[in-house]
């Protein structure tokens, strides 16, 4: 219950100033304004433009979600090279 209301809680921390900034008619900052020219783009910038473009939400949470991925498959590669290597590694245990 105690996780539920933290959710909750930031949920409303984070939501209503934007509802009331949108519900007062606030003009869009310039940076949120610009707009990524596709005339030149192809392939995989065409696509993460395009997304840019259209929906900036959506491009932020495939953005995250390419780093977190990223990250762990760097986590792997040095896994596995540590390990070829000689070095044990395995998880820290925390002792308090």
């Amino acid at each position: 219950m105690k996780r539920l209301s933290a959710i909750i809680l930031n949920i409303l921390l984070l939501g209503v100033p934007a509802l009331v900034g949108a519900a007062e008619g606030l003009e869009v900052p310039e940076e949120l304004g610009k707009k990524v020219d596709l005339t030149n783009l192809g392939g995989i910038n065409y696509f993460f433009a395009q997304w840019y473009n259209d929906n900036l939400w959506v491009y932020a949470a495939i953005v995250t979600a390419i780093m977190g991925l990223l990250g762990f498959a760097i986590a792997l590669v040095t896994d596995v090279f540590l390990k070829m290597i000689g070095m044990d590694v395995h998880k820290i245990e925390h002792h308090e």
